[in-house]
């Protein structure tokens, strides 16, 4: 809690028959048809199994599923002020700011919250990872004021009055007992330092960071139209094969990253409120996306070329691109750079068998994105609202 006011068909087919002979050949045509559907979906399960990686394929053609929409969908590219804190505050971990620890009037902090009353803990007025602006007004001022003058990494407890009008009517006038730890905090001398001089102060690095967020969201519309996209597909069945195959690379890469962490895997589910069924739900969804993905392919004539490939690789491993030749960075005594195969193999080991399939997904999202248009929030909502109503 916390927070002020202000936060936030059928077809039915009639026939007559007239003569015995027009009665046969209906009922011939029936017979041989039905057959003609079995053979090819036969075909259709075996080649859908034994297809390459990255080979495109019409799963809507072999009746699989059946798309939706997937051009002209809208992306709301306006990004969160969340999400612009988040960035903020991950600029002011890697500044490692000296001699700027104190919360002061105007910083942006990164904070931990546990409220009671009567020594009562208040589950709804505590939160964890919160993001809060000093001065910005968007929780309680006096909650607010409370935060100033507390060290980074320390916990203080504070008293905090709520107003008599406030929107619940539980803590409306009510002194809550707020302990609260910073985690990290963004000032105005921060804002100079990660931008290099462009920002003077929060604000600008504010509007700074939103600039770039926008940036990114509008090269990722993509991205943040695709589950709208999956949303309108209907599935009607899904290749055993290759579901087998995607469970074994989901399991693989979470039992990876169990190890990475000291964890179990269980541990590790659970700690995403997962269990299980949550890696089959995974590995079916990672399915979808793939016949989702070599369908629009094959539809559209998308391809994949190398360098597209290998770009596409080398993000999703976490590398940095390198425009220098093998023999270039030998020339300057660099380290060379990893080949194609040698990605490939890292992916293979820890994120899964086929990674042409998955970048093809990447490629596909791209030219969604490049069809999609722009729209807010609001837009979308009353785009939703429009439909509700006739």
């Amino acid at each position: 809690m916390g927070k002020s006011e202000k936060t936030g068909s059928n077809h039915g087919i009639k026939a007559k028959t007239v003569v015995i002979l027009a009665a046969c050949t209906l009922v011939a045509g029936m017979v041989f048809g039905g057959l003609g559907m079995l053979i090819y979906k036969e075909l259709s399960v075996q080649s859908a199994d034994k297809l390459d990686d990255g080979e495109i394929y019409d799963f809507q053609k072999a009746g699989y599923i059946t798309l939706g929409e997937y051009k002209g969908l809208t992306a709301d590219v306006q990004p969160m002020d969340e999400d612009v804190y988040s960035g903020m505050i991950s600029a002011a971990e890697e500044t490692e700011m000296e001699n700027d620890d104190v919360v002061t009037d105007g910083d942006l902090v990164n904070i931990d919250f546990t409220g009671s009353l009567n020594g009562e803990e208040l589950e709804d007025a505590s939160e964890e990872d919160a993001y809060v602006w000093i001065g910005k007004g968007e929780y309680v001022p006096d909650f607010e004021k409370g935060i100033v003058g507390i060290k980074k990494g320390e916990e203080k407890t504070i008293d905090c009055k709520f107003p008599a009008d406030y929107d619940d009517d539980s803590l409306a006038g009510k002194t809550v007992q707020f302990t609260i730890k910073v985690h990290e905090k963004f000032s105005d001398k921060t804002a100079q330092k990660a931008s290099e001089g462009k920002c003077n102060t929060v604000q600008e690095y504010f509007e700074y960071e939103k600039a770039l967020q926008l940036e990114e969201n509008r090269d990722s519309k993509g991205e943040l139209v695709w589950d709208e996209l999956r949303e309108g597909v209907k599935v009607k069945s899904v290749p055993e094969k290759m579901l087998a195959s995607a469970s074994e690379d989901v399991t693989k890469m979470y039992t990876n990253f169990a190890e990475l962490s000291g964890m179990d895997v269980n541990e590790l589910l659970q700690s995403f409120g997962m269990d299980e069924d949550g890696l089959e739900e995974i590995a079916n969804e990672t399915v979808i996306d793939i016949m989702i993905a070599k369908t629009i392919a094959s539809k559209e004539g998308i391809t994949m070329d190398d360098e597209y490939y290998k770009n596409a690789l080398t993000e999703m491993l976490g590398e940095e691109e390198s425009d220098e030749s093998e023999e270039e960075s030998r020339e300057a005594g660099e380290d060379t750079p990893r080949t194609l195969e040698e990605m490939e193999e890292e992916y293979k080991e820890s994120m899964g068998s086929r990674p042409r399939d998955e970048m093809l997904i990447e490629r596909v999202k791209d030219f969604v994105g490049e069809h999609a248009k722009e729209g807010t929030a609001e837009e979308l909502a009353d785009d939703e609202d429009e439909l509700t109503f006739e």
